[in-house]
């Protein structure tokens, strides 16, 4: 999937020059790569938005169309990197690479686990651990997954899947180990007999409270005095 993306070359830099990009409703960027020197540019922050929001996410091809002043040139980009706020939904930065259409590139792209409903492991009350989320791929940019699934259905306990049961598509080359350990599914704690008297026990002693100690002969009662 290729998006068409317009941003225009900003001459504000620096944290003050990002801070009135930002006030505008745009955020700044920089495209770089193939040989050619950095450009900062602004992009609106909607559009920006609207292109990692869908399907293929931060993997998504674009078509950048920069503008300066009266000229327009385009470039075949990914998104190399985004910069977040750490606590408001805000983009505050983003790094574009220039591709080319016949040249790989390496990515990441997610894992996408589907069966889990029928998995009889996970029926059995077993649980699903996660280990690995994501896989580096090497392909051209127009080949770039938007994700690799995983079915997990025929799994039982004990049972698990690697990097070698994930199916590219058509030239996709994935770059870790095949061996790697993706998910498996993990056996549900049995609670001992020992465990759960030792339970028990720990109840009932929370709930015990100290006896309270007799007088000694001819001690004064609580409350009263010595007759």
């Amino acid at each position: 999937m290729e998006l068409k993306l317009e941003a225009r070359k900003r001459e504000l830099t620096g944290k003050g020059g990002a801070r009135k990009i930002r006030a505008q409703g745009e955020v700044p960027a920089v495209v770089y790569g193939l040989g050619t020197e950095s450009r900062n540019l602004a992009v609106k922050k909607g559009d920006i938005w609207e292109a990692i929001q869908g399907e293929a996410g931060l993997n998504v091809l674009i078509d950048l169309q920069v503008v300066d002043g009266k000229e327009k040139d385009s470039h075949l980009v990914m998104i190399k990197e985004v910069q977040r706020h750490p606590f408001k939904e805000m983009i505050l930065h983003v790094d574009f690479l220039m591709v080319a259409r016949d040249e790989t590139v390496t990515m990441k792209v997610p894992i996408k686990i589907v069966g889990e409903q029928e998995s009889v492991g996970l029926k059995n009350g077993g649980t699903l651990q996660h280990s690995l989320w994501d896989v580096e791929v090497e392909c051209l940019p127009a080949d770039i997954p938007e994700g690799l699934s995983l079915d997990v259905s025929s799994l039982d306990i004990g049972d698990s899947l690697r990097v070698s049961d994930l199916d590219p598509p058509g030239e996709v080359s994935i770059l870790v180990g095949p061996e790697d350990v993706v998910v498996n599914i993990l056996a549900p704690r049995i609670v001992t007999e020992e465990e759960e008297e030792e339970e028990l026990l720990e109840e009932v002693k929370e709930g015990m409270e100290p006896a309270e100690e007799a007088p000694e002969d001819g001690a004064p009662s609580p409350g009263g005095e010595e007759g």
